[in-house]
């Protein structure tokens, strides 16, 4: 579905921020790209959906080159939803901004007004359609974006750190959409939270610019030393085999039960 050749980028000249890149994204895989905040995840983001234009390499969709002469039609395959659900919206009400793109791509009235409804379900959101997102929390913003992308049926749904400002009722609320598309959609993840990334098929790193690991999640997470190399945290459990291995005369249940509230609470 997503096949990257060689894609290099800068902001400045003397500093790339994608760094010849290449990888493949099959259709119906769901994939997580992690970093940390100037790794260049976000960046390929934005190189993916056409909103930069890469120095060199390539880019293809389903086969098709991404171009300025194409970019239009290769956006009707792609949705993206940001980090700032704020940043998202323009019409007064939740039934306005999910009509937005179906709108500027000319759909029909009577079939517009059956796909809000359907995808503002979907995503939980049907009792809201009235209201005004100033009055919704994060979490509700980010699913109202959801359902804004799911009804224009892209191929690809890109979410570029969309919880990363959400409290964790939000992030749970937007997790669990994400992996309810799990199978419908080619889904691609941009975040630095490791736990977000568990349920994915595959896991990229990114560190200055350049995919350090490609691996399952179980692989993935595995290298403690490399994650940690690239400014990332590690998940819980590895965290608990640290405190095991440090404590060798661990003998019985409590001791153990000990170790895991000391990780609960470590700042």
């Amino acid at each position: 579905m997503i096949k990257v050749e060689n894609l290099s980028f800068s902001y400045k000249e003397t500093e790339k921020v994608i760094d010849n890149v290449s990888f493949n994204i099959n259709k119906g895989e769901f994939v997580s790209i992690l970093g940390h905040n100037g790794s260049g995840k976000s960046t390929l983001a934005k190189l993916l959906v056409g909103l930069l234009r890469p120095d060199s390499g390539e880019i293809l969709i389903n086969g098709q080159p991404l171009t300025d002469e194409n970019i239009d039609e290769i956006r009707k395959k792609i949705g993206i939803v940001f980090q700032n659900p704020d940043n998202q919206f323009v019409g007064v009400t939740v039934r306005d901004d999910i009509a937005f793109g179906m709108e500027n791509r000319m759909f029909p009235r009577d079939k517009m007004l059956e796909l809000i409804d359907y995808y503002a379900e979907k995503v939980r959101m049907g009792k809201f359609l009235h209201y005004n997102p100033e009055n919704l929390s994060g979490g509700e913003k980010q699913r109202v974006a959801i359902a804004g992308v799911l009804a224009i049926n892209p191929d690809i749904i890109i979410f570029d750190e969309a919880t990363s400002m959400l409290d964790p009722k939000g992030v749970k609320e937007v997790n669990e959409i994400i992996w309810q598309l799990k199978r419908e959609k080619t889904l691609i993840t941009i975040t630095h939270n490791l736990n977000e990334a568990i349920y994915s098929d595959r896991v990229m790193v990114m560190n200055e610019g350049k995919i350090v690991l490609n691996d399952s999640p179980e692989n993935v997470f595995r290298q403690r030393d490399l994650l940690l190399e690239c400014k990332l945290d590690i998940v819980e459990s590895m965290k608990l085999l640290d405190l095991v291995e440090k404590n060798e005369k661990l003998s019985s249940k409590q001791e153990i039960e000990e170790l895991l509230w000391e990780l609960t609470f470590r700042k």
